[in-house]
Order: structure tokens, then C-alpha cells, then sequence
């Protein structure tokens, strides 16, 4: 299978690595990026691969994009095991809570964004899409998001 490159400007963006990204951090020199040679705008890849991790973005998209994941989306799913429906025994239990937690704030939040659940990756999203996203997920706790979920599961059993 062929990793897809990104496209950019309407063009398609080059792969390259990140001693051209990032020039004076050895650390990320044999990571892959794809950069668009028009705008200069750039995206990661996922680790020990060439499949891109999104779209090629300049800094402040990729900037809002970081900040919305690990500072807005995951402490909400992370926060899940502590909720009193939950009692992680084990391990694996809370590994499995902790999947389900984060598949199901994904659904909730492509949902409000209006946007497909296939389409619901940080990666893609523009600058926009991030700053609406943040509103959409400041304050919102994972009790909300699991029984948004129930009630979106009793629903559509009705209409079944």
C-alpha cells in the first residue's frame, strides 16, 4: 500500500525529512514531513512511516491544532476511569474505558462541528475548525460526553 501525499496550494506536497524541517534539531532529522514548496506550509508523519498525519498547515494552524489536542481533547477523554460509573480493575479495563472514551468524544465533537466522524482528525482541521472546536470542548466534561452518548444510542435504537 502507497501512503497518499497531502496536497497543498493545489499542488501536491513533497516528502522530505526533518533535517530540512527543522534544521538545527538532530532529534527530528530522521522523521518524515511533507512540505508544500509553494507556501512553505508543513505536516508530520506518522511515526516510522510516510502516511501523513494530516494536511500541510503554517504555524499558527499547527500551533492551535497541538494546543486543541493535548490541551483541550485529551484531558477529557483521559479524564474518564475517574468518573464513579467507571471501577478500572485492572489494566486492560481501563485501557478499554480509555478507547471508548476517546471514540466517543471524537463522535461528540464531529457531531457539534457538523462534520462526518471520518473527517473528525486535528490533522485536517484548518484554523477555524480548531478555534471552534476549543469553544465547542472548553469546560465540557466526560460525564457529558458519555451520557450524550447513551442518549445518542437510545435514539437511534428508536429509529431502528
Amino acid at each position: 500500500m502507497t501512503d497518499i501525499a497531502p496536497t497543498c496550494c493545489g499542488r501536491t506536497a513533497r516528502l522530505t525529512t526533518g533535517r530540512e524541517i527543522y534544521p538545527n534539531r538532530r532529534d527530528l532529522h530522521w522523521k518524515h514531513f511533507y512540505k508544500c514548496d509553494r507556501c512553505g506550509n508543513y505536516c508530520g508523519c506518522h511515526p516510522g512511516t510516510t502516511k501523513s498525519l494530516g494536511t500541510p498547515a503554517n504555524a499558527a494552524t499547527r500551533a492551535a491544532r497541538s494546543n486543541l489536542h493535548d490541551n483541550v481533547f485529551d484531558p477529557i477523554w483521559k479524564s474518564a476511569p475517574a468518573t464513579s460509573q467507571y471501577d478500572a480493575e485492572d489494566h486492560k479495563a481501563k485501557a478499554r474505558i480509555l478507547k471508548a472514551a476517546r471514540s466517543r468524544l471524537y463522535r461528540y465533537l464531529a457531531h457539534h462541528l457538523g462534520i462526518d466522524r471520518d473527517a473528525c482528525h486535528f490533522g485536517m482541521f484548518t484554523l477555524e475548525q480548531c478555534k471552534r472546536a476549543t469553544e465547542i470542548l472548553t469546560g465540557l466534561s466526560y460525564r457529558t460526553v458519555r451520557d450524550w452518548h447513551y442518549a445518542q444510542v437510545k435514539q437511534e435504537g428508536k429509529a431502528a
